[in-house]
């Protein structure tokens, strides 16, 4: 299906849309619907929810969900470089072969959410609440975790290069024997 007009005030169910042109797409929930190949530069999102929402090869880069809702939704080899969930609450989201560079999670609330396989370079994790989380194989290099419980969440297969965690952050993390030498030089002890 092709959407060219605005959108508002709608609840949209059971779509499967492979192009979008340039439109404003306002107070609109998008249940079981799937979004394939589309650039969304052009379209801008405001107040919308995401339930059982699936994107394929997508590039939803910039794109704001601050203070929204998304549940059950899948990201498949999606770019979302800079997109922001700011103060979001996310559950049963699963993020597969995404690039996903300058994410923003803070202060939102992550339940049941499976990265697989993605970039989060520099990502923004601060003052998330996080509740069976799945780090498969995910490059977090400069990612930040201050004020953020990791209590029992495995990176053990993930890149921890260089990203950032206060002591909250780190208690009950789960890690491999060679990231935990990465993690002694970030707090300042020095071996010998």
């Amino acid at each position: 299906m092709r959407i060219e007009k605005d959108i508002t005030d709608e609840e949209i169910y059971g779509l499967e849309i492979e192009s979008i042109d340039n439109i404003i797409i306002k107070n609109v929930t998008f249940e079981n619907c799937i979004f394939k190949n589309i650039n969304f530069e052009n379209i801008v999102f405001e107040n919308v929810d995401l339930v059982k929402v699936t994107f394929k090869n997508c590039d939803l880069s910039n794109k704001i969900f601050d203070e929204k809702y998304l549940s059950k939704t899948t990201f498949d080899n999606c770019k979302m470089t800079g997109v922001s969930f700011v103060d979001s609450y996310l559950t049963d989201i699963k993020f597969s072969e995404c690039l996903m560079n300058y994410i923003n999670f803070s202060s939102s609330k992550l339940k049941n959410i499976n990265f697989d396989n993605c970039d989060l370079t520099e990502a923004s994790f601060i003052f998330s609440k996080m509740k069976k989380m799945v780090f498969e194989n995910v490059k977090l290099t400069g990612a930040e975790f201050r004020n953020t419980s990791l209590k029992d969440v495995d990176l053990s297969s993930s890149n921890i290069d260089q990203a950032k965690f206060d002591l909250f952050s780190l208690k009950g993390m789960i890690i491999d024997v060679t990231q935990a030498s990465s993690l002694v030089y970030m707090l300042g002890v020095n071996i010998k």
